[in-house]
């Protein structure tokens, strides 16, 4: 049980920590790829990893931009069940990213 609570607290630290790094960087952003889109052809058609990449994934970073602002909106009105809320699409656009 100590374990479980010492790795509950570590955890809500390291959440802090990187919602603290998040503010300081600002937004996230798609990163641009090292390499043109068809260059993973024929395994990968140019069409695929252009949708993937300006679709797809500037979606997950856009939902994970919303997400994250409506986080700081909760924490400034001190909204615990609001930042509750908000964790699955954090996770899971985070995860996309």
């Amino acid at each position: 049980m100590l374990i479980a609570k010492t790795l509950s607290a570590t955890s809500r630290q390291l959440v802090r920590k990187v919602g603290a790094l998040g503010a300081i960087r600002g937004k996230h952003s798609v990163p641009d790829l090292d390499y043109d889109y068809n260059e993973l052809e024929p395994v990968i058609s140019a069409k695929i990893m252009q949708l993937h990449h300006d679709k797809h994934h500037a979606t997950y970073v856009a939902n994970l931009n919303v997400a994250e602002e409506k986080l700081e909106e909760a924490k400034s009105r001190n909204d615990l069940a609001g930042e509750v809320a908000l964790q699955p699409a954090i996770n899971f656009n985070g995860g996309g990213h």
